[in-house]
């Protein structure tokens, strides 16, 4: 069985290496332990990739799936990445 951390840098990988920046994954905490959160940084000159993109590439790592995206929470910053 994967730990929290194992997948947490299992994402972080994966995402990084499909050209997200400013990726950040955690886990939540209480009541939501089980969620699995996904901040990331959208460029102005990709506009095709969507918060879907990142949730099918975290399941597909991860293996989640069911109500609520597997309990994956993705939040994509419309903004320039800094650089």
């Amino acid at each position: 069985m994967i730990t929290r951390v194992q997948e947490t840098k299992a994402v972080k990988a994966a995402l990084t290496a499909k050209g997200f920046e400013g990726v950040k994954v955690g886990h939540g905490t209480g009541t939501a332990y089980g969620w699995l959160h996904i901040h990331t940084n959208k460029r102005y000159d990709d506009y095709s990739r969507t918060d879907r993109e990142v949730e099918a590439i975290a399941q597909e790592v991860t293996g989640r799936h069911g109500e609520y995206g597997g309990c994956i929470t993705v939040e994509i910053h419309q903004q320039e990445a800094i650089q």
